[in-house]
């Protein structure tokens, strides 16, 4: 027979019209009047103590106090606030007390941990902090010689500290242990020195604690730093390093890309979130793009490494500049472009190719002077900056139109769209940005529209708003543009690499094309 119990990490409070409980990852507020406090008390007795399975339900009596207690069981259900047991479970009170309050199955995860056998290898505080968590979680422990890791069955858990500053990797098969190790303890920055115990008793529990909940079938620890953290780039579908840190004693959940793929961002909302996963501040293979100190209007900027970004928004300009530093990384030269997805890299790739194109048929400024985008950032340019540059604007096909800025004779800026005012749009908005940030680009700058930019919801219908969400809307010309350029160009390949900064874009659905002849495999 199984009973039902309040797990023991409901809390409530008294209000004047009813009780709110908080559980684990969850609240709820039942309203029923005054008496509803001494109700509960009665029936949260009962639930602490078990009640069985088949006779949790209100008792025969007053409707009002049916109705009651049908409410406050509805709400503990329905927010996960009951367990159910069998009348036989028994563990240590204290282990118990946690899988009650944490487990879908208490007894099937005691079960799973009082027969598990977890080998330790290391040696000092860090070993000996992993072995009594493991032994607090009634876990078997074998001690041996080798790295600092933690092996149950096919899996292991790696672990280090150096100075003031530990990590723990995610569960992974044992053979992939050194190789994500690798990976972490590369990126990750640490400056050598002797390591408080402290430290150590907090990463060796820290992997205990992992590798326990991996045993008993319990969520891992990142899962609710996902559901809690400010951190976007805390996401459940990623594995993450437990990064622990001294001062101030600090445990921090960060995402590793450790290859695979996944499906391609299609939204606003996701791009940003992927951005965030891959320019994890303290893991992610690519610099952090930020704002800063750089001017803001009427560009957003934004800098990742030595590279700045351009955009409409300053989640424009971070993508531009992350995707600007990686592409840079991959090759120096400028022979791979870098997208959200392959639509968005093929895009570009088409464009660099396009823009190579021999001169064609001139484009009058009527067709992209009245444009509010188009209009706003020239006149940014040369009047806002006083840059005297030269536009010209051909079209190289039916449905294609290429824009280029050149100031004294270099080129600092060039688009292709299907639209002259969108064309112009993008090369004015980044000579604009050029000529605010005072950079040498090395290169002229590419902005396009072949990614979904963000768009205020609902139809702008005011007179005065027209253009004020450009770029957004742009995209729904870029699968005919990039037909057209291909028939002008060729078809650029989209490429995927062996090496860690592709893979790591991969992992995060990102892609890379090729515009020049050479691989990624060659990249440096």
């Amino acid at each position: 027979m199984s009973i039902v119990k309040l797990r023991p990490i409901v809390h409530a409070t008294r209000l004047a019209d009813g009780v709110h409980l908080r559980g684990w990852s969850s609240s709820v507020t039942v309203r029923g009047g005054a008496g509803l406090w001494r109700i509960w008390e009665i029936l949260s007795a009962k639930l602490a103590a078990g009640i069985p399975a088949d006779q949790v339900s209100a008792p025969e009596g007053k409707p009002e106090i049916v109705r009651a207690v049908t409410g406050l069981l509805t709400s503990l259900r329905e927010h996960d606030m009951l367990v159910e047991v069998p009348e036989t479970f028994t563990a240590p009170p204290a282990i118990a007390n946690w899988l009650l309050a944490v487990a879908d199955d208490p007894a099937d995860a005691w079960g799973r941990l009082s027969s598990a056998t977890v080998t330790v290898t290391g040696a000092g505080d860090l070993r000996k902090a992993a072995v009594r968590a493991l032994v607090d979680a009634g876990v078997s422990v074998a001690e041996a010689d080798g790295p600092d890791m933690l092996a149950w069955q096919a899996y292991a858990v790696g672990l280090r500290v150096r100075g003031e500053t530990g990590f723990v990797t995610p569960v992974v098969p044992r053979g992939e242990l050194s190789g994500v190790t690798g990976i972490i303890g590369t990126r990750l920055s640490a400056v050598d020195g002797p390591t408080p115990w402290v430290l150590s008793a907090l990463t060796g529990g820290a992997a205990a604690h992992r590798l326990v909940c991996a045993i008993a079938g319990l969520p891992d620890p990142a899962h609710e730093a996902a559901l809690v953290s400010d951190s976007a780039g805390v996401r459940p579908e990623h594995p993450t390093a437990i990064v622990t840190r001294l001062d101030p004693l600090r445990v921090s959940h960060h995402p590793v890309l450790l290859g695979g793929s996944v499906d391609q961002p299609a939204t606003v909302a996701d791009i940003l979130t992927r951005l965030d996963v891959l320019t994890d501040p303290v893991l992610g293979p690519v610099p952090e793009p930020a704002a800063g100190t750089l001017p803001q209007q009427p560009a957003a900027l934004a800098r990742a490494g030595d590279l700045v970004g351009f955009g409409a928004t300053t989640d424009a300009a971070r993508l531009d500049a992350a995707l600007r530093w990686t592409a840079y990384r991959l090759c120096p030269d400028g022979t791979f472009v870098v997208g959200v997805n392959d639509t968005h890299a093929r895009g570009q790739a088409l464009r660099l190719r396009a823009l190579a194109l021999p001169a064609a048929e001139p484009v009058a400024d009527a067709e992209w002077a009245s444009n509010p985008a188009a209009r706003r950032w020239w006149k940014a340019l040369t009047l806002r900056f006083g840059v005297p540059a030269t536009l010209t604007v051909d079209r190289l096909a039916a449905g294609a139109v290429r824009a280029v800025v050149t100031v004294d004779g270099t080129v600092v800026a060039h688009a292709v769209e299907a639209e002259a005012a969108d064309a112009v749009g993008f090369a004015a908005l980044a000579a604009t940005g050029v000529a605010q940030s005072g950079v040498d680009t090395g290169w002229p700058v590419l902005l396009t529209g072949a990614l979904s930019y963000w768009e205020p919801e609902g139809e702008v219908t005011t007179p005065w708003s027209d253009g004020w969400s450009w770029p957004a809307g742009v995209v729904r010309h870029e699968e005919d543009l990039q037909a057209v350029l291909t028939d002008l160009v060729g078809p650029p390949p989209v490429v995927r690499g062996d090496d860690d900064l592709p893979q790591a874009l991969a992992a995060v659905g990102f892609a890379v094309a090729e515009w020049a002849r050479t691989t990624v495999g060659s990249a440096s």
